[in-house]
């Protein structure tokens, strides 16, 4: 990592004011590898018996707490691991032990409370690291929600029998509730104080997904099976969404008749709350209008995961950049910066072809065949980049990449 005269920028406060340039991004390089951040031991047959080689296990996803000081992946291996950003160590493992379940699915959020530099002693934000495991036997689902408080002893929050995988999981990042989204094509609130859920969402259209905004005020479902985007007041989930949108995408009529229905699997807003980022399993994602949901930029130049996507794709802090991973392991960056002058970029309205962008960087790990990008994560307080696959790398611009003590 930097030394401490070349250390990434850092804000003074919780909110990301780190701004980025297209020659900065352009120098980002891996400054960490941890290779052995997938235990690939686990892809052995546990009977001793012969098996046909197993492709290596991967990382399926990264978050940052809100102090940039703490990562923490999860992966196929069933392994949760916590590493130090700031000296770029790993810190500790937390295991599962899933062997007598056919299929399973994990989602991951590290989230801390809001950072205020005049917050005292006694109010500092506690970090958190939240996780929910789907395991499947032959006749049931159990969902298992584990919350970990920073230095302290993991412990079970819940643990009910439902009948669908969860693919998404955020807290609010103004209080200790945290949503959930699913199969099931619902969307639950819960309450870290409670074992049961809060309040529910029912019958969205088919699987969905989830995201709070900035503020927690406001948390957006997206349906891949309607194609529809909603935005929900977090206080009265019993309310119809406030506002609804089908992502409509013309140029994939030029593909097929009927068009084809991309499958969303992340959403999240940009924190300056203007945006909504829609990832999908296919060659484009879509960036919308946080307000009236129309599209305001349709983003291509990657390939896209297919079965595995899900966390390849992210805002930076300052909202003017979005990065997503790739199937080849290359990682492209495309500038949204608004035009000078203006406060945001804007769409072309409902209906018309919104323009398409390009990357304007790709970023290699280095020569030779690399694993699929799958989960990318940016770091909110530091100019950092976390990249996972088959092993973990984190980013930084070329001019910071000079070791210090530590790494």
């Amino acid at each position: 990592m930097a030394s401490t005269s070349s250390r990434p920028p850092v804000q003074a406060s919780g909110k990301a004011t780190l701004s980025l340039s297209r020659e900065v991004v352009g120098q980002f390089k891996p400054a960490r590898v941890f290779k052995d951040a997938v235990n690939n031991s686990t892809a052995s047959d546990s009977q001793g018996v012969s098996s046909p080689p197993r492709q290596p296990l991967q990382l399926t996803g990264i978050a940052f707490d809100d102090t940039g000081d703490r990562c923490v992946t999860t992966g196929e291996d069933d392994v949760f691991t916590v590493y130090d950003t700031r000296k770029g160590k790993r810190l500790t493992f937390l295991a599962e032990s899933f062997e007598r379940y056919t299929q399973r699915s994990t989602e991951l959020h590290m989230p801390g409370l809001p950072i205020d530099g005049k917050t005292s002693s006694t109010l500092r934000p506690r970090v958190i690291m939240q996780f929910a495991t789907t395991r499947c036997t032959t006749t049931s689902t159990y969902l298992t929600f584990k919350v970990i408080l920073a230095r302290e002893k993991h412990h079970v929050y819940a643990s009910q029998s439902l009948t669908f995988s969860v693919r998404s999981l955020q807290m609010n990042p103004a209080d200790d509730t945290f949503i959930s989204a699913g199969d099931d094509g619902t969307v639950r609130l819960w309450d870290l104080r409670q074992p049961t859920c809060r309040g529910l969402v029912n019958d969205v259209g088919g699987s969905t997904i989830a995201a709070f905004d900035s503020t927690g005020a406001v948390f957006a479902v997206a349906c891949s099976a309607n194609q529809t985007v909603m935005l929900f007041d977090s206080g009265s989930l019993d309310d119809s969404p406030f506002a609804h949108a089908a992502l409509v995408d013309p140029a994939l009529a030029q593909i097929s008749a009927p068009p084809p229905r991309p499958k969303f699997t992340s959403l999240s807003f940009s924190n300056n709350g203007a945006y909504l980022l829609v990832g999908t399993s296919s060659s484009v994602h879509y960036v919308l209008d946080a307000f009236d949901l129309n599209v305001v930029r349709r983003l291509e130049g990657h390939q896209g995961l297919g079965s595995l996507s899900g966390e390849e794709v992210c805002w930076s802090a300052d909202s003017n950049w979005v990065l997503s991973g790739s199937i080849d392991g290359t990682i492209v960056a495309w500038d949204l910066t608004p035009p000078t002058g203006a406060a945001k970029l804007e769409s072309v309205g409902r209906d018309r072809l919104a323009e398409t962008l390009k990357p304007v960087t790709v970023l290699k790990a280095g020569d030779g065949q690399h694993a699929p990008s799958r989960a990318v994560a940016f770091n909110p307080r530091y100019g950092m980049m976390g990249v996972g696959g088959e092993e973990l790398s984190f980013w930084l611009p070329a001019q910071a990449v000079e070791p210090e003590e530590g790494w």
